[in-house]
């Protein structure tokens, strides 16, 4: 039989993300060691359209809205992300700007990864 391996509180929270799903506890735990945990109040900018995108961050608590402005100047809402769920990853991929606006809506922490 297996041994039981505990992860850490970051390792946990990691392990609950799609993306991270087929990671093994081992690797999980490396890859907690090498994120940096953000934590944003409700209603501040992660970051603007256009920023370079540098990190990939997940959704530990709370929420995040997603929103572009439209041809009138008014912002649209196209999603808003929920604990687990990622964003930014487009970015730090093809190492371009944002496309999008992303705010907290309530209190939440992420884990950003950053490009290497």
């Amino acid at each position: 039989m297996a041994a039981e391996f505990a992860l850490t509180d970051e390792a946990e929270s990691l392990s609950r993300v799609p993306l991270f799903k087929r990671l093994t506890p081992a690797e999980l735990e490396k890859l907690a060691e090498e994120v940096d945990q953000a934590d944003f109040k409700a209603g501040e900018v992660i970051f603007n359209e256009r920023d370079k995108g540098d990190a990939l961050y997940v959704v530990e608590t709370g929420s995040v809205r997603i929103w572009v402005m439209d041809e009138d100047v008014k912002p649209v809402t196209l999603t808003e992300l929920k604990p687990g769920e990622f964003f930014g990853e487009l970015a730090v991929l093809d190492r371009g700007e944002r496309s999008d606006e992303r705010h907290g809506n309530r209190g939440y922490a992420s884990a950003p990864v950053e490009q290497r």
